[in-house]
């Protein structure tokens, strides 16, 4: 797999509150010698919802249509919807798939040959048939499709802030349910386990209500971006935090960043960033 591009919305850098947070970022990929760029012709910073989602590892993407109801049904916010046309507009992006059909990048998961996703996907595309819809995705994205159910506190349906994917078969589950809703936690855990070793994030400390952000994490070959809610790094659940993911990885620098402007607005790290691979010239169909 050759070394991802992250790209950040120039939004994130020009917004007053996220300033501080895109300088981070850049700084840290600096240090990790990742290489980092912005993209114009966005509307908003959560670049990870409107770009198209990887297939596969070696640079093909399938693209969509971003037109979310969370943004679509609020007239006040429908200017904040990107043209994922536009947005990708100087890329030199290959994208075999087209799904044509509604739908979101913080709801992929990519696991190999499986996605996660919740059933919110239904909801947005309400003129197809659940089993077209599903096997229409399965052909689309080259994987099977295993379905979570939709936390309906989480207006936007997104799978990317409930767990991710450790790699050799292995999913990180976040910690928001085990006390606030047990049930729903477990038919998580029973609907994971069925394809998945789960791993449970657990801080072993009293966790803050925004506790969920740690695992919107930015994963990189080298190192994991972490989103952490104290400027100084330093309150009691950023500190237990950092301890958990560095035994979760031990093969990869834990870099913590301050990013609570983005959690209050209900996102963090791995929302704004999104990954990049310039698909070879040998390896394109002829």
């Amino acid at each position: 797999m050759r070394k991802p591009i992250i790209y950040t919305s120039e939004y994130l850098r020009t917004t007053k509150n996220t300033t501080g947070i895109a300088a981070a970022i850049h700084n840290a990929l600096e240090s990790l010698k990742v290489e980092h760029r912005e993209l114009k012709f966005t509307k908003d910073y959560w670049c990870r919802d409107y770009m198209p989602v990887m297939i596969f590892n070696d640079g093909a993407y399938s693209k969509y249509q971003y037109r979310p109801d969370y943004l679509l049904e609020k007239e006040n916010y429908r200017q904040y919807i990107t043209n994922q046309d536009d947005a990708c507009a100087e890329l030199n992006l290959f994208t075999p798939t087209n799904m044509d059909i509604v739908f979101d990048g913080g709801n992929y998961v990519r696991c190999d040959n499986k996605v996660l996703m919740t059933d919110k996907i239904f909801m947005e595309n309400p003129k197809w048939s659940q089993s077209y819809l599903l096997s229409h995705l399965e052909r689309s994205l080259c994987a099977e499709v295993v379905l979570l159910p939709w936390d309906m506190r989480d207006e936007c349906g997104h799978a990317d802030g409930m767990v991710a994917y450790m790699g050799d078969g292995r999913v990180l589950l976040n910690s928001c349910w085990k006390c606030t809703d047990k049930d729903f936690h477990k038919r998580l855990v029973r609907i994971l386990g069925a394809h998945f070793e789960v791993v449970e994030l657990d801080y072993h400390c009293k966790e803050d209500k925004d506790a969920w952000c740690y695992l919107n994490y930015l994963r990189l070959p080298n190192a994991i971006l972490l989103p952490c809610l104290s400027e100084n790094i330093d309150c009691d659940n950023d500190l237990a935090a950092i301890e958990t993911f560095e035994k979760l990885f031990p093969d990869l620098r834990i870099m913590p960043i301050y990013a609570k402007p983005l959690i209050n607005k209900g996102g963090a790290l791995h929302c704004v960033t999104w990954e990049y691979i310039e698909k070879s010239d040998d390896s394109l169909p002829k």
